[in-house]
């Protein structure tokens, strides 16, 4: 069986989604095969036209065989009395895009379901999203199990867990947020995981990257490619 890699697109929104989607065929087109989006769902305070137009391209890439995972909420963390300080010290470290980072059991389960509602009322009860991805990674302890709840993959930084329990270790390369003096060691990480013959390695892309990343990013995906690893979804776990 060919080793796998995960190739997973963050934070597509209503409000950077005419930006992204080019981007996301540009990606196809290289890594010969569609691959997963994590879509923030919540479309508070959009026109409504760029909801329309947003909707309409999630349909298009569900058609073109993209797989579309739940990123949270808005990405942006409101204020919460249940949070703790270690969730606080994420929250400071992420300039407050944690969401979910050391929330309380009922805070969490609160704002989960808002994001599925979110979910929803953007691509319909039709389609459930296959993996939930808590921005930035910081999470809570009550936070997994709500997700497995809902039947969906629950992301770690460095591992994914199915909904079944499975656990994999999966190192990820990425480099939204990263001082510009450690892109290039954060690059050779990437292309030494994914060159090593164990673990499910993912390159985690932001919006960020592009286009100033375009050309690195391109070549750690052909350095996958080229190892013999095989583009997989969130699904195929």
């Amino acid at each position: 069986m060919a080793r796998k890699f995960l190739l997973c697109f963050h934070d597509f929104s209503v409000w950077n989604y005419q930006k992204v989607a080019p981007i996301l065929e540009e990606l196809k087109d290289l890594a010969g095969a569609p691959f997963s989006v994590l879509v923030i769902p919540d479309t508070d305070k959009a026109p409504s036209d760029m909801v329309k137009g947003f909707r309409e391209t999630l349909q298009k890439l569900k058609a073109g065989g993209f797989e579309l995972a739940l990123h949270g909420y808005k990405h942006q963390a409101e204020f919460s009395q249940g949070r703790s300080y270690a969730g606080l010290i994420g929250m400071n470290l992420t300039g407050g895009e944690a969401e979910f980072a050391g929330l309380s059991e009922f805070e969490s389960s609160r704002l989960l379901h808002l994001g599925l509602d979110a979910w929803k009322e953007l691509i319909g009860d039709s389609e459930k999203p296959t993996a939930f991805v808590p921005p930035t990674w910081y999470s809570n302890k009550f936070l997994p199990s709500q997700v497995h709840a809902e039947k969906m993959l629950y992301e770690e930084r460095f591992a994914l867990v199915t909904a079944k329990g499975k656990r994999y270790a999966s190192p990820v390369a990425s480099f939204a947020g990263i001082p510009d003096f450690l892109i290039k060691a954060a690059f050779k990480f990437g292309a030494i995981a994914l060159k090593v013959p164990v673990g499910l390695p993912r390159i985690a892309l932001h919006p960020v990257d592009f286009p100033a990343r375009t050309d690195k990013i391109h070549d750690l995906i052909r350095i996958a490619l080229n190892s013999g690893r095989k583009l997989s979804q969130y699904k195929d776990l």
